[in-house]
């Protein structure tokens, strides 16, 4: 189902590790709408600032597939309203200095802008997560 002109459910629950484990991670209807809430009023604007692809990694997180990639019981990406990713193109640092120069010129509200690190493969990327209200607009920026 397309969120918006360039976001879909179909990107919203991909998991290379779901597949791999045979687990359905199909975002409940009662999530829907804050997918779409992520989608239209942050992923969007930004995605049409930049003028680039979001590379989407992780989600939607079912609670089988949490638990698998080891994630925290409170994780937004169980509610869908967490996304990690890179921009087509850029490093997860420029992607990280691109989303939070958007986000502020944007006035969007965010939770958490967090650069991660696999620390067995050594790939990175951004994680945005963002609330509905209560958003405290933590950045955190890695040190390389």
């Amino acid at each position: 189902m397309k969120l918006t002109d360039n976001f879909s459910t179909e990107e919203a629950t991909r998991s290379h590790k779901a597949e791999m484990l045979h687990i359905d991670n199909s975002i409940p209807v009662s999530l829907l709408p804050d997918t779409l809430y992520l989608a239209k009023h942050v992923l969007q604007p930004i995605r049409e600032r930049i003028g680039k692809r979001f590379n989407v990694s992780s989600w939607y997180r079912c609670p089988a597939l949490n638990k698998a990639v080891g994630g925290k019981s409170t994780s937004a990406h169980l509610s869908s309203m967490a996304i990690d990713f890179v921009i087509e193109g850029l490093t997860a640092q420029e992607t990280f200095n691109t989303v939070l120069v958007a986000l502020k010129d944007l006035r969007i509200p965010f939770d958490q802008l967090i650069i991660e690190k696999n620390t067995k493969t050594g790939a990175r990327w951004v994680h945005l997560a963002v609330k509905k209200t209560g958003n405290r607009n933590q950045s955190f920026r890695l040190v390389l």
